[in-house]
């Protein structure tokens, strides 16, 4: 997957920002953490998730 892409609203590049969230559920001992992947433009804070790559 590139590491920067155009921005549709505003021409500007856009970055990939990992995000990993934790949850924790009442009566389970270990946290699950979850990973989300998303293209963000800094200039007009569009936004949208990133597909997966294709084998």
């Amino acid at each position: 997957m590139p590491a920067a892409r155009e921005c549709p609203m505003c021409g500007e590049t856009m970055k990939l920002k990992h995000t990993d969230h934790v949850v924790r559920v009442a009566g389970y001992p270990q946290p699950t953490t979850r990973t989300t992947v998303e293209w963000i433009c800094p200039e007009c804070d569009y936004f949208e998730e990133a597909e997966a790559e294709k084998a």
